[in-house]
C-alpha cells in the first residue's frame, strides 16, 4: 500500500518530517482500503470501536442521537481526518459517525496504532496535534451555537471547510466544491435549510462569496473572516529535538 499521496500524510508533512522508514512503518500497520456506502454508520454510539480509520475519499459526520429522537452534528469529516478519534480511547464510543458520501478509508488498530507509538514516539506526538486541532474546531462550533449569528456562522463554517481541505490538497486557493447538501449544512450550523438559502443569499448580495453550482469561491477572503470572526487553526510544526536543532 502506497500512503505518500494519502491526505492523512498530506496533513502530517505540514506537522513532522517523516523518513520513507517512518512511512513503512505505518503502512505495515495499516489494513487494506475498506469503503462504506451513503448513509451508512461506521461507529455506532454506545458500541466499542477500536480502531483509526485514515480518511481517503469522501465525506462523513460525527453526531449525538438523543433519547427524543433530536440529533445534534458535532464535525463534518473530510478527506485526511481521522475517525477514531477520540472514541477510540473510551471502552464505547460516545457518538456516532455516518458517512454523507460513498467513503473510503484505511483502517488501523488502535493497539497496533499505540504499539507503533512505543516504537517511533513522533506518530505518538503527531496524533497529539490532530486532537489539539480537533478541540479547537470543536470550541469554534460552541461559539457559533451560542454566540455567532446565522450569518456569522455560514461565514465562519466555508473557510474553516475551505481551509481544511486546502491543507490536504482538495480545494484551490480562491475557493472549493461543497461537499454537503444544504440540509446538512443547516443541521450543522442549528438553521432551517430556508433560513440557510437566505443566509447564502446575503453572502452572495453582499460579495462575500461567489456561487455556482456547489463552487464557492470568495472574492474578499479578508472581509468574511471579519464578519464571521474566522482565524484559521493552522497548527506549528512539531519541535525537533534540541539535539537534532543544534545540528
Amino acid at each position: 500500500m502506497q500512503l505518500d499521496r494519502h491526505p492523512f500524510i498530506a496533513r502530517l508533512s505540514h506537522l513532522i518530517k517523516l523518513s520513507e522508514v517512518d512511512l513503512a512503518c505505518l503502512e505495515r500497520i495499516i489494513e487494506s482500503e475498506r469503503s462504506i456506502k451513503k448513509r451508512r454508520d461506521l461507529v455506532v454510539d454506545g458500541y466499542e470501536y477500536r480502531n483509526l480509520c485514515f480518511v481517503k475519499d469522501g465525506y462523513a459526520m460525527r453526531y449525538k442521537l438523543l433519547r427524543n429522537g433530536k440529533r445534534q452534528i458535532l464535525n463534518v469529516i473530510l478527506p485526511g481526518d481521522v475517525i477514531g478519534l477520540p472514541v477510540s480511547f473510551f471502552d464505547r464510543s460516545i457518538y456516532s459517525v455516518i458517512a454523507l458520501s460513498d467513503l473510503k478509508f484505511n483502517v488501523c488498530p488502535i493497539e497496533a496504532y499505540i504499539e507503533l507509538c512505543f516504537q517511533r514516539p513522533q506518530f505518538g506526538l503527531a496524533l497529539s496535534w490532530l486532537a489539539v486541532q480537533e478541540a479547537a474546531i470543536y470550541a469554534e462550533h460552541i461559539v457559533d451555537i451560542g454566540r455567532r449569528t446565522p450569518i456569522e456562522r455560514l461565514g465562519h463554517f466555508l473557510p474553516e471547510i475551505h481551509s481544511r481541505l486546502l491543507d490536504v490538497g482538495r480545494a484551490e486557493k480562491s475557493g472549493f466544491e461543497l461537499p454537503f447538501s444544504q440540509e446538512v449544512m443547516a443541521d450543522v450550523l442549528g438553521l432551517s435549510v430556508p433560513h440557510l438559502n437566505r443566509v447564502m443569499q446575503r453572502l452572495r448580495s453582499e460579495e462575500l462569496i461567489n456561487s455556482r453550482g456547489r463552487v464557492i469561491e470568495f472574492p474578499d477572503p479578508l472581509a468574511l473572516q471579519t464578519l464571521a470572526h474566522f482565524q484559521p487553526l493552522n497548527l506549528t510544526p512539531i519541535p525537533l529535538p534540541s539535539a537534532q536543532r543544534a545540528m
